[in-house]
């Protein structure tokens, strides 16, 4: 597939430069090259996560927010600078397989009705900064269903799109509203719109990029995720995706996890929804 395609990267004050520069170095490495990368800087940066902008010069563009809007907010006002129908999302801390992104084009070239493809992720832990020392450090692996169909029915009780790898169509993105304010579910609020407006979906089922989970599920617990996952739960509620009944035995399940210790929260989300 000859179409171009940009990235989309947000950065803020607590990302660790080493893994920013090492999630940039994996784009640029790229064996089918991205047009672009817009690169959001959500709010003022650190010393040492500007000098890593700074190195790679002309090689991004950076978009500057005045202060931290988060990251639905950062992701949307850089997707408007995003001159490619197709775009590619990074986050700042992981590692993409050298031909992610050939995969995924070659694979929209052969589905062109897909408008979101995504695909496996090898979660990782440990300092790695390029693909060999992170395949060093896999711990498991996040499958997401594979079609449309399958990933419409397991959208009503999980995530079917891994956000670190995806690859999207602008214009539907767009259609369906972008990025919204859904704090810490940004990305799945915006595939259900998607969903519920047609779009179709698609993911990869072998690996292509290397995530980043050191401190995951500290950061999937406490008294802010629990409020972040009931309103979230509500909004599916009301736009039909589940019942009432759903809505209830989710919440309360959803609600105990968040709230149960780190250690144990971890087994539960590794024997549910990974393989290692």
């Amino acid at each position: 597939m000859n179409e171009p395609y940009s990235v989309l990267m947000s950065v803020y004050a607590k990302d660790n430069p080493r893994y920013f520069s090492a999630a940039i170095d994996s784009i640029l490495g790229q064996t089918c090259k991205a047009r672009e990368i817009v690169l959001v800087c959500d709010g003022p940066l650190t010393a040492g996560l500007d000098q890593v902008i700074a190195r790679y010069g002309e090689a991004l563009t950076v978009v500057r927010l005045p202060k931290n809007r988060g990251l639905g907010a950062a992701l949307s006002e850089g997707l408007e600078h995003c001159s490619c129908q197709w775009v590619a999302r990074m986050d700042s801390d992981d590692i993409s397989f050298r031909d992610r992104c050939a995969r995924q084009l070659a694979y929209l070239e052969a589905h062109p009705e897909v408008d979101v493809l995504s695909g496996t992720l090898a979660e990782f832990e440990g300092a790695a900064l390029t693909q060999e020392e992170a395949q060093q450090q896999v711990t498991a692996y996040k499958y997401v269903p594979p079609d449309h169909e399958t990933a419409g029915t397991y959208m009503r009780r999980r995530n079917p799109v891994n956000h670190p790898c995806v690859m999207f169509r602008k214009s539907r993105v767009q259609q369906a509203g972008g990025y919204q304010s859904c704090p810490l579910f940004e990305d799945y609020d915006l595939w259900v719109r998607m969903y519920l407006d047609q779009c179709h979906f698609a993911n990869l089922q072998e690996p292509i990029l290397y995530m980043r989970v050191d401190g995951m599920h500290q950061r999937r617990g406490g008294v802010r995720y629990v409020r972040a996952s009931l309103d979230f739960w509500g909004r599916m509620y009301r736009r039909h995706m589940i019942s009432l009944t759903e809505y209830l035995w989710i919440a309360a399940a959803r609600s105990t996890v968040s709230l149960l210790p780190n250690k144990i929260r971890r087994m539960i989300y590794d024997k549910k929804l990974r393989k290692a």
